[in-house]
């Protein structure tokens, strides 16, 4: 059985809803559900990330796309930090991880 596409739409709010928190609350119970639910999008998008990094031809795209997705591993480890950083942090390695994750689904659709 094929697995799901990622929900795409709610991520893409997540990600938005963590540079707002950032900006105007980064602490307290919505913010930290926030970030619970980057690092869930995270896990699931991090395989397919990693796979369209290591496809990639381009040796200097290549470096940079693996070491987001490095990034990204490296920001499920970490849970202490500025809290504002960090919304912004996971929300950015969701969208870069997102694109990755995008184009490997468009491949497997064509």
């Amino acid at each position: 059985m094929p697995e799901a596409s990622p929900p795409w739409t709610g991520m893409g709010r997540d990600v938005d809803l963590a540079l707002v928190l950032a900006q105007e609350r980064p602490t307290g119970p919505t913010a930290d559900e926030v970030r619970k639910r980057l690092r869930s999008h995270i896990g699931l998008l991090v395989d397919s990330a990693e796979e369209y990094a290591k496809g990639l031809a381009d040796s200097r795209a290549r470096d940079i796309a693996i070491a987001t997705v490095e990034h990204a591993h490296g920001l499920l480890r970490d849970q202490d930090g500025d809290p504002a950083a960090m919304l912004r942090l996971l929300g950015k390695a969701v969208h870069h991880l997102m694109r990755y994750a995008s184009q490997v689904q468009r491949r497997c659709t064509q």
